[in-house]
């Protein structure tokens, strides 16, 4: 084998090379094929937090614009879904710097806290990318959870105040801990103390149930648990429930709906009478659309599709 790299050293070159290469990257600390991994598996849409929807883009602008208090203002203004969408917007859209300002200015505020932690999760997300957990590299896999262990801590903090927006502090941590180790029981008892408050709040519900779910490494039991008292929830979070699981069922166990619940949902949410301030129903009709193009349902598919245009684009 020495007599082998001695005549071929270019051989034993390109292998150190690649042994240095597995190193780096098995720390976390560089990967040269980075976003090549992560462009394997990643869904293919690009969401729009801000829906197009004039309101929602004007808080992105007033804090863009440092009109600090304007932006809270407005988002006091706000219903429940509008507010869960506003904070997204300020995530996705928002400058992390003028986070950091506003709170240097207003220490005791903790509404800007809380847009630092949406936009801290939305950065940890754009660096993890949306492929499986085996199509991310371990650099990637450090920063993700890095960021959002920075989340967690302003959060937390927030959390053991009284805010005005302690459902949407909660919502942000149910979305951490369901990627980070974390106390199960300390999670589950978080999300029951709001939600015995504010029973029909969707982004609780939505994020609660991915928490739960056995694709993010909760127990089989953890999940019926939370499914088994659907009965307790307002018909609108019924409904985004069944499609978030009907869709997991789909996708990842290949079911094929041979008794028609799943299309029986689709027709049901057709006719149901859902709020225009309830902003949250974009999330159930992106969710239909993917379970309807998934399972070739065509009519069901065009439909939702049509439906969930403010929210995505693929």
């Amino acid at each position: 084998m020495i007599d082998f790299f001695n005549q071929y050293p270019l051989v034993k070159w390109i292998l150190v090379g690649f042994g240095i290469l597995y190193f780096l990257d098995k720390y976390g600390i560089f990967s040269p094929i980075d976003n090549l991994i992560n462009l394997i598996g990643r869904y293919k849409f690009k969401s729009h937090a801000h829906l197009n929807d004039p309101k929602l883009k004007e808080v992105i602008t007033f804090f863009n614009k440092k009109q600090f208090s304007n932006v809270e203002q407005t988002l006091k203004s706000m219903n429940s879904s509008q507010r869960s969408f506003a904070f997204e917007s300020l995530g996705q859209y928002g400058n992390i710097k003028i986070s950091d300002e506003w709170i240097t200015k207003d220490t005791n505020n903790d509404l800007p806290k809380i847009i630092k932690g949406y936009q801290l999760i939305y950065k940890a997300w754009q660096i993890r990318g949306r492929g499986t957990i085996d199509s991310v590299s371990n650099e990637k896999l450090a920063s993700f959870k890095k960021h959002l262990k920075k989340a967690e801590a302003i959060l937390i903090e927030v959390n053991n105040k009284n805010s005005s927006f302690k459902t949407n502090a909660v919502a942000c941590l149910l979305t951490i801990y369901k990627a980070i180790d974390a106390n199960r029981e300390y999670v589950h008892q978080l999300f029951e103390n709001v939600i015995n408050e504010f029973p029909d709040d969707a982004e609780l519900h939505k994020n609660y149930l991915a928490f739960v779910s056995p694709k993010w490494g909760a127990s089989v039991e953890e999940y019926e648990n939370y499914l088994n008292r659907i009965n307790e929830w307002s018909p609108f979070i019924q409904q985004l429930i069944l499609a978030q699981y009907y869709f997991d069922l789909i996708y990842f166990h290949d079911y094929q709906d041979d008794e028609g619940k799943i299309e029986q949902l689709m027709t049901e949410v057709k006719t149901a009478s859902i709020e225009n301030i309830n902003l949250h129903r974009y999330e159930l009709y992106k969710l239909l659309y993917w379970a309807a193009s998934n399972l070739g349902l065509i009519e069901h598919e065009t439909y939702y599709k049509e439906k969930a245009l403010p929210y995505l684009e693929d």
